[in-house]
């Protein structure tokens, strides 16, 4: 493994750690989904990063579909959230 899979590596797990940490402190349920899209992308950061390691074209594909899910994901719990109304 090369030096720059080691320091993408690194920031990843630094990344997760800081958004796990707000995903149980969050004050609000807005910080939390903020943080579960934060390790979600950290997850898809990983497979490509694991793609262009292997260089396996179907962790790509898994990737991306990683990618469509969590963004569904997102649009659903921005759509059932509360909204703040002044």
């Amino acid at each position: 493994m090369t030096v720059t899979m080691w320091i993408c590596g690194v920031l990843f797990g630094l990344g997760a750690t800081f958004s796990a940490i707000r995903l149980v402190r969050g004050p609000t349920m807005i910080d939390r989904a903020a943080a579960l899209d934060i390790i979600l992308a950290i997850i898809v950061g990983v497979l490509v990063l694991i793609a262009a390691d292997t260089e396996s074209p179907i962790m790509l594909v898994v990737a991306v579909v990683v990618a469509l899910l969590g963004f569904i994901g997102s649009a659903g719990l921005a759509k059932l959230l509360p909204r703040d109304r002044r």
